[in-house]
């Protein structure tokens, strides 16, 4: 009972630790009146934990991954089916089901100048230390694109700088394009420069339409200028549900974790050399082109394309305990008409039944408690709302649909170039009349105006 309440806890998203199972275990004999446990201590010992791991061979001790809740609800297999569902659709719509070449993806990561190991050998009872140019590394942000077939498109380089400087582009992948922003982050500009790129090392003898897989970010959804250069040039741009990317984009996990591992390498090496020098941008290509070369291969980009089911398409290469983790925040949906289904509104909100435990099946003149009793599975309610909210009609962001859910989103800016009512300035007459010669600035009659 207790591993299987392990597992369950941890396919939610809310695994235990050493010392809450040692409690369990107290608190469960406690209440069945099992003798053998300390009282002091109030939990079980360290050779009684070790044993129920042995007993237990398929449950370790692991490190877990943070996973915000958002995420962990967002991807669930309703939205996952029909989002697979559209996506098929539109391939065998636009023919170019079975063309990988024709089926693109990109996505960016931020590149931080502070190398540093994850492990090294050094002397027991000795502190270690490990050279770094700087206390905190600075963004370089890196935005790559790939199609099915194992090619690599236009590769986007953003410095965090005011202006670009020659220098810096020397020894620069092919097909890269360098640019600088304020903070080194992407922007609608910089994306509709890539997207300019892009479009132009498309194969032009080929007419039948691509396929641009990418995440919400705002400055792909809401970038109009980008999506009608798209839809120009015969290009689909289909975005991923909210807050799926950790499962079915290709570039996010294991491509970019290369990438960042081969960067770390290389720049180790730059810093043992230096002795610990500052990444200067002049320099920065003579790394981040070794590092690349190590990952940008075929096999990598087929390879996730495969298991994320893009290409070929199959909706059942994502593992279902994947889904698990949304259960906290499960809904039971109600029938659209209330001709349509013979549920009953209490069967409707009820749970769904759970297979019993051991302890459950018990003799009746028994009271045996359970470990469901004294630690409960975390639920977490999801109340519908009236609230209207505005979000995009689909995925197909270069649809019609989509194109008109951006216009009815624009609204005037200020001279801050924030949304809301734009505010006229007053006219000061006083302060448009030169106080020297007495003229209206502007003026035809001026003869400083011309």
């Amino acid at each position: 009972m207790l591993a299987d309440l392990i597992k369950s806890l941890s396919k939610r998203g809310f695994p235990i630790r050493k010392s809450e199972i040692q409690t369990l275990e107290f608190q469960f004999a406690e209440a069945n009146n099992i003798p053998g446990f300390s009282d002091q201590k109030k939990a079980a010992g360290h050779y009684c934990f070790e044993e129920f791991l042995t007993r237990n061979p398929s449950l370790g001790r692991r490190k877990p991954e943070a996973l915000s809740a958002a995420r962990a609800a967002c991807f669930n297999q309703t939205v996952i089916k029909k989002w697979f569902a559209d996506y098929e659709e539109l391939l065998s719509n636009l023919g170019i089901k079975d063309v990988p070449s024709h089926i693109w993806n990109c996505d960016e990561t931020g590149l931080q100048d502070h190398f540093i190991s994850s492990k090294v050998v050094s002397e027991v009872g000795s502190p270690c230390f490990e050279v770094t140019a700087t206390e905190r590394g600075e963004t370089t942000t890196a935005l790559a694109s790939f199609n099915a077939a194992g090619g690599y498109g236009p590769l986007l380089i953003i410095f965090k700088a005011k202006r670009l400087k020659t220098e810096w582009v020397f020894g620069a992948p092919d097909n890269t394009l360098v640019k600088v922003s304020d903070n080194g982050w992407i922007n609608s500009d910089l994306f509709l420069g890539w997207g300019r790129k892009f479009d132009n090392l498309l194969p032009k003898d080929n007419e039948r339409p691509h396929v641009l897989l990418l995440d919400g970010h705002s400055s792909h959804v809401f970038n109009m200028d980008f999506l009608t250069l798209m839809k120009q040039n015969n290009v689909y741009v289909v975005c991923y549900p909210p807050h799926t990317t950790h499962h079915m984009q290709q570039v996010d996990k294991p491509f970019f974790k290369s990438l960042e591992h081969n960067w770390n390498l290389e720049g180790r090496r730059l810093t043992w050399l230096t002795g610990g020098k500052k990444l200067l941008k002049a320099v920065l290509f003579s790394i981040f082109k070794k590092a690349w070369e190590r990952t940008a291969t075929v096999e990598i980009t087929q390879a996730r394309f495969r298991g994320t089911g893009m290409y070929p398409l199959n909706s059942n290469a994502i593992d279902p305990q994947c889904f698990t983790l949304s259960m906290t925040t499960e809904r039971v949906l109600e029938p659209e008409t209330p001709g349509q289904s013979t549920t009953t509104p209490e069967a409707a909100t009820a749970q769904p039944a759970e297979i019993p435990t051991p302890s459950e099946v018990a003799t009746e003149d028994v009271a045996c408690a359970t470990f469901q009793d004294l630690i409960p599975i975390p639920t977490r309610e999801r109340p519908s709302t009236r609230r209207k909210r505005s979000k995009p009609p689909s995925f197909h962001l270069t649809s019609e649909d989509h194109f008109m859910y951006i216009n009815s989103r624009a609204k005037p800016t200020n001279s801050k170039g924030k949304k809301g009512k734009v505010k006229t300035a007053s006219v000061d007459t006083a302060q448009d009349t030169c106080h020297v010669c007495k003229v209206k600035y502007a003026d035809e009659a001026d003869p400083k105006s011309m």
